[in-house]
């Protein structure tokens, strides 16, 4: 078995655990946009081998979180005002579609599940923290919820994307109203009520561009 394919504890393989830990440290920005970093470094941080490192670098840059610089490495992607653009402008669209089919399609226990987090992001306007740790959980349920992979792949890097603009501003947040947004797409979505998760999910999308507006244009 070799290490791609060997699990970790958690029962993921390595290039998937280094991909979490990776993505992480980029979407929050403790690996700072623009900044040039080397694979050994991506390595020591992961705290894994170098062919799963690969593999993780490989999904990285993908998805647009990390660029191959020839020659000289890699580089941590600017947030750009023009590229963020287009994933919000790309979002929208697929983004209703999974909102949509998540209200028709959520077992009962996914509509509970939604439900209960519904009232603790609401809960959460005042910890930042805690918030960026339930829009991630409200993600998941809504991808697990519309059960369709493609568009669930579709969307990935888009979150991804989207998480570092909300942490480049998490100093500026309106948190409040971010979290009764957040919270009140979760409770449509559990309540099958399709207009009231689009009218949410829009609401949530303008305070993203309003972001995008306030960045400076870097290339």
């Amino acid at each position: 078995m070799n290490a791609v394919t060997r699990l970790s504890a958690h029962g993921e393989s390595l290039a998937e655990q280094a991909y979490r830990l990776l993505e992480e440290q980029l979407v929050t920005l403790k690996l700072a946009p623009g900044g040039l970093i080397a694979e050994k470094d991506l390595m020591d941080k992961a705290g894994i081998g170098r062919t799963p490192v690969r593999e993780a670098i490989q999904r990285l840059s993908l998805g647009g979180l990390l660029q191959v610089l020839p020659r000289k490495g890699l580089m941590v992607t600017p947030l750009r005002r023009s590229d963020l653009g287009q994933i919000i402008e790309a979002r929208r669209v697929l983004e209703r579609l999974m909102v949509v089919k998540a209200a028709e399609r959520a077992a009962p226990g996914q509509r509970q599940a939604l439900k209960s987090l519904a009232s603790h992001i609401e809960a959460a306007e005042n910890d930042l923290e805690a918030f960026f740790r339930l829009d991630q959980q409200l993600n998941q349920l809504l991808e697990q919820a519309c059960n369709n992979r493609f568009l669930v792949q579709a969307l990935s890097s888009m979150h991804s994307q989207c998480r570092r603009l909300w942490f480049f501003y998490r100093e500026d947040l309106d948190l409040a109203r971010a979290a009764q947004l957040h919270g009140g797409l979760a409770r449509a979505v559990a309540d099958g009520d399709v207009t009231g998760a689009i009218r949410a999910l829009d609401e949530i999308i303008a305070v993203l561009e309003g972001l995008v507006i306030g960045l400076d244009e870097l290339s």
